[in-house]
């Protein structure tokens, strides 16, 4: 508090003379030199920031949308988040209306609550980037937050029918839930993006670059919102001739009510905890009566040759090692091919237990389908859509391919098949044109058999969808019948991938 005017003088808080302050106050302009002013501390009722996190957990529940579902890779939606940035790939082109989806629990930490509020207010973005290659179709995504298996907010994504390489920011207005229902684990954000094929649009697959996820949550308790001064002057009868309310003694502020003396705020509005005291008879720091903590001017330390920490003129220095890996478990990054363990054990000095694990990505696929009928467009490109592989990182890969055929002429004539490998995000081709089987008849022959394609590809960015193509050629004479690319009593069209190294 202050004392102005009428003589009298600044009051001593703690044994320290506050400077004296100008008299009239500046917060009363026009004041008589009769009138005294006098300023107290405060705390309002606004809302407050407390820390929370999202952390990834099975979509399933949370689906929908009628048609077929895809959930993102859980290693992906930790990155996005945790306000990273991840990919949602494309479909392959089979699922008609597919939607890839997200969800985060919402956690709060505890310590960060002030008061016993009953609900916190939630609020979230996040940035999404249509990588193409087609269009979205209409309103092409949801972001929403579910308490339980209840929708609360379903806000679509928009604008409609976002172009490749369009951009939208989702939003979840601050919405009320309650804190049992967070604390419990039943509050959910939800984000869920187009990525297969659209009939209605007649829109293909589309791949969606995801980033600046921002969860927000507040809550609010009376007393204890944010800490300002009030400024009250009277007249030497002791009326209020002005009240002035500020942050810092300037800076004025609208509090909002109800205030509340901080001197008789509860103790839940403090969010500072007393730290915890080790009790093993080597720690020097203390807890006076009076409830604060001391330690010497200079850390007692042990002796021990294990012990790696040492007083500096700059103080007491304790060297540390940064190891980093991926978590045990989990899969290969783009930066190498193996899975790292690091775990640390007790020791003098600390040991730590290093690992390692092969896990390249590969993949294996049985064309399941009848053979393409190439006869039938003899001359012209035939697409194996079913052959379809999904590179999904960037590296270096083993490719290769066993293509089922039969090839046949009931009366003499000549031609061949032949087939290759391409890049269909990039529009790339792989191989060079491999003959899969060739006829020269003069009479009656049929043919059948398994012809193996196989080459090194490498990529600098995933996911990458890699496609078989045949096509024959009639060269003389009359084919009766000429197709590949499927399964048959006596084999199968088979796709076959291996990252070999980054």
């Amino acid at each position: 508090m202050s004392g102005c005017g009428c003589g009298q003088p600044p009051i001593t808080i703690g044994g320290c003379q506050p400077s004296k302050p100008a008299c009239p106050p500046v917060a009363c302009p026009g004041s008589k030199p009769c009138e005294h002013c006098e300023t107290t501390p405060l705390r309002d009722s606004a809302p407050y920031r407390v820390a929370a996190t999202a952390t990834s957990t099975d979509p399933t529940p949370y689906y929908t949308i009628a048609n077929t579902h895809a959930a993102l890779d859980p290693a992906v939606a930790r990155t996005i988040l945790n306000s990273g940035t991840g990919t949602f790939p494309a479909d392959d082109g089979t699922h008609n209306g597919q939607h890839t989806w997200l969800a985060g629990v919402v956690h709060i930490d505890p310590a960060s609550l002030r008061g016993n509020p009953t609900d916190v207010t939630i609020s979230a973005s996040v940035h999404v980037h249509n990588d193409g290659r087609n269009t979205a179709c209409r309103l092409y995504g949801r972001f929403a937050l579910w308490n339980g298996t209840t929708p609360v907010r379903t806000d679509l994504l928009g604008p409609p029918d976002l172009p490749a390489g369009g951009d939208d920011h989702g939003v979840i207005p601050p919405t009320t839930v309650p804190l049992a229902d967070v604390l419990a684990g039943k509050v959910v954000v939800e984000l869920n993006l187009e990525t297969g094929n659209d009939d209605t649009c007649r829109v293909g697959p589309k791949q969606w670059t995801v980033d600046s996820f921002v969860l927000t949550v507040q809550a609010s308790a009376p007393g204890c919102g944010r800490p300002f001064l009030r400024t009250t002057c009277r007249n030497c009868d002791g009326a209020v001739t002005c009240t002035t309310d500020t942050l810092d003694g300037s800076t004025t502020y609208a509090p909002v009510p109800p205030v509340i003396p901080v001197d008789s705020c509860q103790d839940g509005c403090a969010t500072a905890r007393p730290p915890c005291i080790s009790t093993d008879r080597g720690n020097a720091v203390t807890r006076g009566s009076d409830g604060c903590l001391y330690a010497p001017d200079t850390p007692a330390l042990d002796p021990s040759p294990c012990n790696a920490a040492r007083n500096t003129t700059g103080g007491l220095l304790v060297p540390r090692i940064d190891l980093t890996g991926l978590a045990p478990g989990g899969n290969s990054s783009i930066e190498r091919s193996v899975d790292i363990d690091v775990t640390g054990t007790p020791g003098c000095p600390e040991r730590w237990t290093i690992g390692a694990r092969l896990t390249p990505v590969s993949a294996f696929l049985n064309a399941e389908r009848q053979h393409a009928d190439l006869l039938a467009r003899a001359g012209t490109d035939v697409p194996i859509p079913e052959s379809d592989i999904v590179l999904p990182e960037a590296g270096v890969y083993h490719i290769d391919s066993d293509v089922r055929y039969a090839l046949g002429s009931a009366t003499g004539g000549s031609g061949y098949i032949i087939g290759w490998l391409r890049d269909e995000t990039t529009d790339t081709l792989l191989t060079s044109f491999t003959q899969i089987a060739a006829i020269n008849a003069t009479r009656q022959e049929q043919q059948g058999g398994t012809t193996h394609i196989m080459t090194e590809y490498t990529v600098t960015s995933g996911p990458r969808t890699v496609r078989l193509h045949l096509m024959f050629v009639l060269t003389g004479g009359k084919i009766s019948d000429a197709e590949a690319g499927g399964t048959d009593s006596n084999g199968a069209t088979r796709m076959r991938f291996l990252k070999v190294r980054d």
